[in-house]
């Protein structure tokens, strides 16, 4: 049998402990790496308040601070983080036997890390007779964490603690306010005053208070703004003071009582400034001022004067003055576009009345009038407020009415045209005149006339005189006559011409000699009788 070459059989054998070493090496890498890993230790959680003083009749929020200060039991600092994190924690405050109600119980915060501080805010009620002292109160807190890291065995050991610590809060009897209000004349879409009360409820006087106000609502504001603050020089225990503030409502907010959030700065006995908020109030503004308008009467009438009668209502809530109603832009002419009234309270009507021309060329159809009532508040603080009517408008009628009487004229004629004059308006018209206007072969000298008065539906009669040219042919050719006229108002109206047509007849050739021949004639005849008489003798 053949042996192998004695140097193959060391080489063999190198080879062989040289990966034994090999193995070995990475095995003990492998446990060294798993004892870097491993990691032992936990949280360790402290409490504090570090703002305790509760004020008697408030409810504040409490803040409490969750700190977590961690350790590591052993193992590598690489893995801190992993056993020193307190997670899911939960935390709640416990009244004991202090003077407090605790509004929030219980609160989750999640995770601390180690060396964070969390802060928790918890409210808190502490009653109006709570006495003033020191108390404790416990905070239980809940968490889970690592105890225990160890890649090497798979093992990670997880623990759930509830540790409880105890925070000390002083009730202080030191200065604290109550705000109220106690008048307010703020009407809805308008300004006035609010007078608030401000009453230290404390056991210790308070100086150089600032009390701002706050709207809570975009439908108050208080002067131009949303904030304003007025000023106290001192208030001892017990004592109030009123404030009085400027504010205006938005104009169409509903009626509602509107929040204002209030907040005191002063300075304590020990001279430490110090704020108190909290202290809301309400405003329970008075509905919007409204009117209400009518229209009682309408004599408007295209082509004449005439007026709108009307009434004006006060729908309140408060009695207002200074009432002056304007007119728009109308459709017809007025003589005034203003009508004052005066004073006018609240539930109480006025009548106004506007008289104007409507044009001839106007439409008789219903018009619409814009008004606008000026007035002045209780507070002296001019405002306005719009209204429409729509007015009816008659048709266009003959006020006066002109009919002629006897006109038919022959040719070369001289003579009177006879007109009768009638009142077709409902009331008592006065110098009516009349104006006659004639062309050829028409004419007239005296053109003008008038009638002192005329009654509703009352006639008078009018004469002018006329000639026609002894050439105007057989026709009828118009005059025209116009007439104006005083009203009850003393205004002048016109009223629609009237066209009369003048007949014209032919002179009959057969007809008897015109008595200016007969005349001649006769005088020829007198004197060749008194010529024959004369020579007989």
């Amino acid at each position: 049998m053949d042996r192998a070459p004695r140097g193959t059989s060391r080489t063999l054998l190198l080879g062989v402990c040289l990966s034994l070493l090999f193995i070995a090496a990475a095995a003990g890498m492998t446990v060294a790496q798993d004892e870097v890993q491993f990691v032992r230790g936990e949280p360790n959680i402290d409490v504090y308040a570090p703002d305790a003083t509760l004020t008697p009749g408030a409810t504040t929020d409490l803040t409490v601070q969750i700190a977590n200060d961690g350790e590591i039991r052993a193992g590598a600092a690489a893995q801190r983080e992993r056993v020193t994190t307190a997670r899911a924690v939960r935390v709640e405050l416990r009244e004991g036997r202090a003077p407090i109600e605790v509004e929030t119980r219980q609160q989750s915060i999640g995770s601390v890390p180690d060396g964070d501080v969390r802060e928790v805010p918890i409210t808190v009620t502490v009653p109006e007779d709570a006495e003033p002292g020191d108390y404790s109160l416990d905070v239980r807190v809940r968490y889970s964490h690592t105890f225990q890291y160890s890649p090497r065995s798979g093992i990670t050991q997880e623990r759930t603690r509830t540790t409880t610590e105890r925070i000390d809060v002083t009730v202080d009897d030191g200065p604290r306010f109550e705000l109220e209000t106690v008048d307010s004349d703020v009407q809805v879409g308008d300004s006035g005053t609010l007078v608030t009360e401000v009453r230290n409820v404390g056991g210790e006087p308070a100086r150089d208070l600032t009390v701002d106000l706050t709207s809570a609502s975009d439908d108050v504001t208080l002067g131009d703004t949303p904030r304003n603050t007025a000023r106290i020089d001192r208030l001892e225990p017990g004592e109030n003071t009123t404030l009085v503030y400027d504010a205006a409502i938005r104009s169409g907010s509903s009626v509602r009582n509107l929040t204002l959030e209030g907040t005191v700065h002063f300075t304590d006995r020990n001279g430490m400034q110090r704020t108190q908020d909290g202290r809301s109030i309400g405003v329970l503004p008075a509905a919007e001022q409204e009117f209400s308008f009518s229209v009682d009467e309408s004599t408007l009438r295209v082509g004449e004067a005439g007026a709108i009668t009307g009434s004006i209502r006060n729908d309140g809530p408060a009695d207002v003055s200074g009432v002056v109603i304007g007119l728009g832009e109308p459709q017809f002419e007025p003589r005034s576009t203003a009508y004052s009234i005066g004073e006018l309270a609240a539930g109480e009507s006025a009548d106004f009345r506007f008289r104007g021309t409507v044009p001839t060329e106007a439409d008789a159809v219903p018009q619409r009038v814009d008004l606008t009532a000026r007035y002045r508040t209780g507070e002296g603080v001019d405002r306005t407020a719009e209204g429409t009517l729509h007015v009816p408008v008659e048709e266009r009628r003959d006020a006066v009415v002109v009919t002629g009487i006897g006109t038919s004229f022959a040719a070369g004629e001289e003579g009177t045209l006879e007109l009768n004059v009638s009142n077709q308006r409902d009331i008592d018209i006065r110098d009516v005149r009349l104006r006659l206007t004639a062309e050829e072969p028409v004419s007239s000298e005296f053109r003008t006339t008038v009638i002192p008065a005329l009654e509703p539906g009352e006639t008078d009669r009018v004469a002018f005189d006329l000639e026609v040219d002894s050439d105007a042919p057989r026709s009828q050719f118009p005059v025209t006559v116009d007439v104006d006229y005083l009203d009850d108002e003393n205004e002048r109206n016109t009223a629609r011409s009237t066209t009369v047509a003048i007949v014209v007849t032919e002179t009959d050739d057969d007809e008897d000699l015109p008595v200016e021949v007969i005349i001649f004639g006769l005088l020829v005849i007198l004197v060749a009788a008194g010529g024959w008489w004369f020579y007989a003798r």
